[in-house]
């Protein structure tokens, strides 16, 4: 409370971008991994926006500091999620005022080439979807990590369609059993470890789970390779995908889609002179992404905390 009011308050820092470059590791090369940090510290220095007193503030420059020292502290590869973790339990324990630490980082997705059917021991290209996470670490060992996908952008030709859906006076679109689909999934998921003591010590890795989950959505999207698998809807899909992570991985109790519908519309024109100038058989279509479905829903496991 402040003079009556309650006061609910947190500060930090944006947009620290790190890089941290490993040599030669194992033999097999270079690795770098490029990271855009964001912290937010809970803490008591209420009188610094009640009074002005700013002693109990720890300095967003402090933070950003923090960012590079540590990273260069880490002498072995390390996933984003433990960088996260590394964090955390600094800024919690560290300053005794910090109640908790709660670190978002998003990674720029540089991805090893290949020269002659051989990866290059220090080449990268830039990828497209980005792995991010949320790490909460409170005073006592308490955490949260929860990890995810952006722009992970999928499409089929074929195999989806739309029927049996509401109809009313305001309804123009034709029912399909055959268009194309496309999304841009937004993923997320959140682990059941909930103490800094449940992270075994031989550093669980994050990334194998990342890259393990990025192929369970794309495969259940997409179905066998020949064949596929059909879609009566995006909801359908996006259930089963979730569906697919939970049961191929234990250690994670929820998962968070959305998947918004990028729209390929069916091209037919015609005029006076020529009622057939451009005739739509499953071929030429207009891609529009405005204005676009919104799909979105959490699967969770009976009991587990979202």
């Amino acid at each position: 409370m402040a003079e009556g009011f309650k006061i609910d308050q947190q500060h930090g820092k944006s947009r620290i971008r790190v890089a941290r470059v490993w040599k030669n590791v194992d033999g097999s090369g270079d690795v770098i991994v490029e990271w855009n940090v964001a912290i937010s510290l809970f803490s008591d220095c209420l009188p610094a926006y009640t009074s002005g007193d700013n002693s109990a503030i720890v300095a967003t420059d402090s933070m950003k500091n923090t960012v590079y020292a540590k990273a260069k502290e880490c002498t072995e590869v390390i996933s984003m999620e433990g960088f996260a973790i590394l964090l955390g339990r600094h800024f919690a324990s560290f300053y005794p005022q910090v109640s908790a630490a709660v670190i978002n980082i998003v990674e720029k997705p540089w991805e090893r080439v290949d020269v002659d059917g051989r990866s290059h021991s220090h080449g990268f290209r830039l990828g497209s979807e980005k792995h991010t996470t949320e790490v909460k670490v409170e005073k006592y060992g308490t955490v949260s990590i929860t990890s995810g996908i952006e722009g992970l952008a999928l499409l089929k030709t074929t195999q989806s369609g739309f029927e049996g859906f509401v109809r009313d006076h305001f309804t123009l679109l034709p029912e399909t059993r055959e268009r194309m689909v496309a999304t841009e999934v937004t993923a997320s998921w959140r682990y059941s470890l909930t103490h800094i003591s449940d992270i075994p010590a031989k550093q669980f890795c994050f990334t194998e789970r990342y890259l393990g989950v990025k192929k369970v959505l794309v495969d259940t999207f997409f179905g066998p390779p020949v064949e596929g698998v059909y879609s009566p809807s995006v909801q359908n899909t996006l259930y089963l995908m979730a569906k697919d992570v939970l049961n191929r991985f234990p250690d994670i109790t929820s998962v968070k889609l959305r998947m918004p519908n990028i729209h390929f519309l069916p091209v037919n024109l015609s005029s006076k002179d020529k009622p057939n100038l451009v005739k739509f058989a499953d071929d030429v279509y207009m891609p529009i992404d405005e204005p676009h479905g919104t799909i979105e829903a959490t699967l969770s496991r009976t009991m587990s905390r979202l």
